[in-house]
């Protein structure tokens, strides 16, 4: 998936009912690529509140939504900026620096799954809280919902500049703003989603470091209904090698409600590969 050849694309609609059509087209270019069933890590730590309420989300058939400055990756929604410098000379961005927008991923939301599975060491190590945690597994076209707003993540070494296109839209705000038949409304209504859709694709630029996670990403508006979770049904629930008895018997009672298989981590001592393998609980 490549979402800077996606925004430039978008940028070149000129109203807002082609960038609306444009959008749907890309939109459902990304879903060709989400696979079939997505896989989330979660860690288990000392925190017992912190625990209960992860528990709790998993058994009330949901995953929760994070702010995207809550990643554990400061860097990420960094994928794309704009130089306020270019907009100090608009009359009305001038007692604010230039700045439009402070921070584009503040309304937004997301989780993070991936399609690596749950033989990758280095997921279990880093998401599943060196195998005290659990992993699950999520039949995609069961979850309408995740599915709805999950899109691959595109991992690249280059950063996309947007100033122009901000640029562009603080003169089309200025020039509705200034319309002499509107100068008694307090709301005025802007008629271009670009400053919706092109965000929340460019959400999910990451850098090539983190292409080992093979990310795919659900990300929806923060204010959104039902926000901080989305519904997301089991398929299966898979326990790490070092989870703690008390965890893992919640975990096998969560699984026996919700009526998915449950599966056992193992490392074979006397393999001569390194090789993780599951086994029925």
């Amino acid at each position: 998936m490549d979402y800077l050849k996606a925004v430039s694309i978008l940028n070149k609609a000129e109203d807002s009912v082609e960038k609306t059509a444009v959008f749907k087209a890309i939109f459902s270019v990304a879903k060709l690529h989400v696979p079939e069933v997505l896989f989330k890590y979660y860690s288990l730590s000392n925190d017992k509140e912190l625990n209960d309420k992860k528990l709790q989300t998993l058994m009330n058939r949901k995953i929760y939504m994070s702010e995207f400055k809550d990643f554990n990756d400061p860097f990420d929604g960094k994928g794309f900026f704009y130089n306020p410098d270019n907009l100090k000379s608009i009359d009305w961005l001038i007692p604010y620096s230039g700045r439009l927008i402070d921070d584009f991923t503040a309304y937004f939301k997301g989780t993070s799954l991936t399609k690596n599975g749950v033989h990758s060491m280095p997921m279990w190590a880093h998401y599943g809280g060196n195998h005290t945690g659990f992993c699950v597994s999520y039949e995609m076209k069961e979850n309408l919902e995740l599915r709805s707003c999950t899109y691959p993540v595109q991992y690249t070494n280059e950063r996309l500049d947007i100033t122009k296109l901000i640029e562009d839209q603080a003169h089309k705000i200025e020039a509705v703003a200034s319309n002499p038949n509107l100068t008694n409304n307090k709301e005025v209504l802007y008629d271009d989603l670009s400053m919706i859709y092109i965000p929340l694709l460019l959400c999910n630029l990451k850098h090539a470091s983190w292409s080992y996670e093979n990310e795919f990403r659900c990300t929806t508006a923060a204010n959104a209904k039902g926000m901080p979770f989305i519904e997301a049904k089991p398929k299966e629930i898979y326990v790490g090698m070092n989870c703690s008895y008390e965890h893992t018997k919640r975990l096998i009672e969560i699984a026996a409600n919700l009526r998915v298989p449950i599966f056992k981590m193992a490392f074979g001592e006397c393999s001569s590969t390194y090789e993780l393998t599951t086994e029925i609980i």
